[in-house]
């Protein structure tokens, strides 16, 4: 199976993700809205209409931001880009001594 580059990969989990938004952001604003206008409006149906259409538009707006965010996580672990193909088959790089930078020791307490 051949390396997908990184647009690849993410353009599609971008756009699903955004969908998703859209759509749960869309359903769940108008719900509230209606719920809204159903209380503040008491019956009246072009105000209670007008806050459902509202809470939709709100919705949308709030989903599309939160999909978008959501479509810039980190993948699934195993699924990480990596720049070999198997990293942890790779010998760990070994660690340099560190030099006492501190100067030598000073006499008299001072």
């Amino acid at each position: 199976m051949p390396e997908q580059t990184l647009h690849e990969r993410f353009g599609p989990r971008l756009k699903g993700r955004l969908f998703t938004g859209f759509l749960v952001g869309v359903l769940v604003g108008g719900v509230v809205g209606l719920i809204v206008g159903l209380v503040a409006f008491e019956g009246r149906g072009a105000a209670i209409v007008a806050s459902t259409l509202g809470g939709a538009i709100a919705g949308l707006l709030y989903g599309a931001l939160v999909g978008s965010f959501a479509g810039l996580e980190s993948p699934d672990p195993g699924g990480e880009p990596s720049e070999s193909a198997h990293p942890l088959s790779e010998p760990a790089i070994e660690e340099e001594d560190e030099r006492d930078l501190s100067g030598p020791p000073r006499r008299g307490g001072r």
